[in-house]
């Protein structure tokens, strides 16, 4: 399992994400017109992090990366706390601002958004000299409290109309469901990330195992959403 995990981690999540994003695509054109299509572009920018940020592994394969290997940016926690725990969690308070209906719901997510942006930065900024070694715990426990807001917030508005009736026919549910899940078994794990920087094997390949598995239900479950689910306007309540 140990060298299964070292050796095919990468290549699995990324084989998830690109599931997901060929759903969308084949379903891209029942969606079009909808916010499900800037969801399928959200997932593309996943899928290039993803790609972008395997570099730090690749070293011994591609001789043009040796002035990065000697350089701040050897390692890809930058990568990762600007594309997915900054950008990532606006893109997804982006799209449930345009799925949720309800202004007050909206508001919240949008200043709130505009707020975490702010702290992120500053945060960033006078922690400089850990931005290129490791995770900002702070900043991933903001970030997951935007999302569990987006997915509250949706299942609300869901339980409130009569939506709630077809419930599996719209794609955001699924959507909603996968991230809160995702989000809130993750978020604990960043207390513990300490062990990932001192190199601690055993707790690095329990991580891993806990992030594949919810990398594949999160984005199967954005799969098989695409997959199930109608555009809102098609769907007929009684």
């Amino acid at each position: 399992m140990e060298e299964f995990l070292k050796d095919n981690y990468s290549i699995l999540t990324k084989f998830f994400i690109l599931v997901a994003v060929v759903s969308g695509l084949v379903t891209y054109k029942k969606h079009k017109g909808t916010p499900a299509t800037f969801f399928v572009k959200v997932l593309i920018y996943f899928l290039i992090i993803e790609i972008i940020g395997t570099y730090s592994s690749v070293y011994h394969k591609f001789s043009f990366l040796e002035p990065i290997y000697n350089s701040l940016f050897r390692q890809n926690y930058w990568w990762y706390t600007i594309t997915f725990d900054i950008i990532g969690i606006v893109l997804f308070s982006l799209l449930f601002q345009k799925i949720i209906h309800n202004r007050l719901f909206s508001s919240i997510l949008k200043y709130s958004t505009y707020g975490f942006v702010i702290f992120s930065i500053l945060y960033i900024v006078f922690n400089s000299d850990l931005f290129f070694s490791q995770f900002f715990p702070v900043v991933q426990i903001l970030g997951a409290l935007i999302i569990l807001s987006c997915s509250v917030f949706y299942f609300i508005e869901l339980l409130l109309n009569d939506k709630i009736i077809k419930f599996y026919k719209f794609l955001y549910f699924y959507v909603a469901i996968a991230i809160f899940i995702w989000w809130i078994v993750v978020t604990p794990l960043t207390f513990y990330d300490v062990y990932m920087v001192n190199s601690d094997w055993n707790y690095i390949l329990l991580k891993w195992q806990i992030y594949l598995s919810l990398n594949f239900i999160m984005y199967i479950s954005f799969a098989i959403g695409f997959i199930v689910s109608e555009p809102e306007s098609l769907i007929k309540l009684n």
